[in-house]
């Protein structure tokens, strides 16, 4: 029976949502993935839609959720428009509650265990710089501290990512882009180090009657830029009426 990165050879998770896919060029591949943009613009959804995906390819997830932002019900709505058990798609997603940057590489030591010994390809941090933007209003902690742990913690996601052969997708909170006329209007908070680490970044922007979602960055694909909306379903191709 093969173990581990064997079983992770050679896969494409889709997204269950045609543009996403189209430019993905199929879905989520293996490699790290940084999906930012403003709130609501559906970062938590597509973490959320991404661990029923992995359970309808016969996959398990990990979320690390350093928000408090996992909903189990969101995942049963998902699951009902689906046809999917819930309660099986549920069982598949191993939920670990992120409270501090020092919990964070704690947590990612038990995360590289548990990938040498399951088929896990998926894993998911909602969001991977909340502690770090908090932590920088915070006295006790300098600058260099706070630096040294977050490239610890990138690092070690960056080493578990190539060694297990998995999806990485983490979210990042945002800060304004204040260069004039910025076509991407907000950056992801610990830019300066995030790209040392993450080579794809998706981008997303809230309209009006719809959102985009724009590949800013990437190591082999061409940028590009797609509307879609969330509804109940999740995350979905926006058709004009």
């Amino acid at each position: 029976m093969l173990k581990g990165k064997q079983k992770r050879d050679k896969f494409i998770l889709p997204t269950g949502c045609k543009n996403f896919n189209t430019i993905l060029e199929g879905g989520f591949h293996p490699g790290m993935y940084l999906i930012f943009g403003a709130n609501r613009t559906g970062k938590t959804q597509i973490c959320h839609q991404m661990c029923l995906q992995a359970y309808i390819s016969s996959s398990s997830s990990i979320y690390l959720d350093s928000e408090n932002t996992f909903r189990p019900e969101r995942i049963k709505e998902l699951c009902f428009t689906r046809g999917v058990d819930e309660e099986e798609a549920l069982k598949s997603i191993l939920i670990a509650k992120v409270l501090s940057n020092s919990t964070f590489l704690l947590k990612l030591n038990e995360v590289d265990k548990k990938l040498e010994k399951s088929n896990t390809k998926l894993l998911i941090i909602d969001s991977i710089n909340n502690h770090f933007r908090a932590d920088q209003g915070t006295v006790s902690i300098t600058h260099n501290e706070l630096k040294k742990t977050f490239l610890k913690i990138l690092q070690k996601l960056n080493d578990i990512t190539k060694k297990h052969n998995i999806i990485l997708l983490a979210t990042a909170q945002i800060s304004p882009n204040f260069i004039e006329k910025p076509i991407i209007k907000e950056n992801p908070v610990g830019l300066q180090y995030l790209n040392h680490f993450f080579s794809e970044f998706l981008y997303l922007i809230r309209n009006s009657d719809k959102n985009y979602v724009h590949l800013v960055n990437s190591k082999t694909l061409p940028e590009n830029k797609l509307p879609y909306i969330i509804s109940a379903r999740g995350i979905e191709n926006y058709v004009k009426l």
